[in-house]
């Protein structure tokens, strides 16, 4: 009960900080939209469990909208497919991540972005031999807390490219019966097409 109690808390409170730069600024300057896709590497562990597993590669892409404002505030929604799990465990999910961050733009079509948000992750596919992990027992949906870095820059005519560097924070067990998280690190490149200020 205190474990949902507090994803909820935590949930609400992100959804509070990503509305109050809408508020705060009733202008948009700046749409943007576009595609992203790479690497992830995790494992399964943590949580006081008894499971620990080995490290596990997999990849992860996606899509992506989003807005900033004037006050360099950027925030967006993603909607993305992910490997994770660990050793002899893999599990598949499509995300939907609701993040946003600060912006520092370099005045040299470079530009920096620090971000944090919430996302909820359904379940999609999930295979294991690892002892003890049953896939029946995987849970169908994942509560997480991503946390990155992105650099990037224009290309001109309204295009950029940028590379993200993003840690999963794991909010929820992944399975019923193990008190494991899925710890996850992202390394995706990401093209993107901005709307002109407005």
């Amino acid at each position: 009960m205190l474990r949902k109690s507090w994803v909820w808390g935590a949930s609400a409170v992100t959804l509070c900080c990503l509305l109050v730069p809408v508020g705060a600024s009733a202008q948009v300057t700046r749409t943007f939209a576009g595609v992203l896709g790479g690497a992830t590497v995790g494992d399964l562990g943590g949580g006081g469990g008894v499971l620990n597993t080995n490290s596990r590669w997999g990849g992860t892409a996606g899509v992506f909208v989003g807005a900033q404002n004037w006050n360099y505030v950027a925030f967006s929604l993603e909607g993305n497919w992910e490997q994770k799990g660990g050793g002899d465990v893999r599990l598949d999910y499509i995300s939907v991540p609701l993040t946003v961050g600060g912006v520092v733009n370099t005045g040299s079509d470079l530009s920096a972005r620090l971000y944090g948000g919430v996302g909820i992750g359904f379940k999609v596919g999930c295979k294991s031999s690892e002892f003890g992990v049953d896939c029946d027992r995987a849970k169908g949906t994942e509560w997480t807390l991503p946390i990155g870095f992105m650099f990037g820059r224009s290309t001109g005519s309204g295009r950029f490219v940028a590379l993200d560097v993003r840690y999963v924070v794991p909010l929820s067990h992944p399975f019923e019966n193990l008190l494991a998280y899925n710890r996850s690190w992202q390394f995706r490149a990401v093209i993107g097409l901005a709307g002109s200020r407005r």
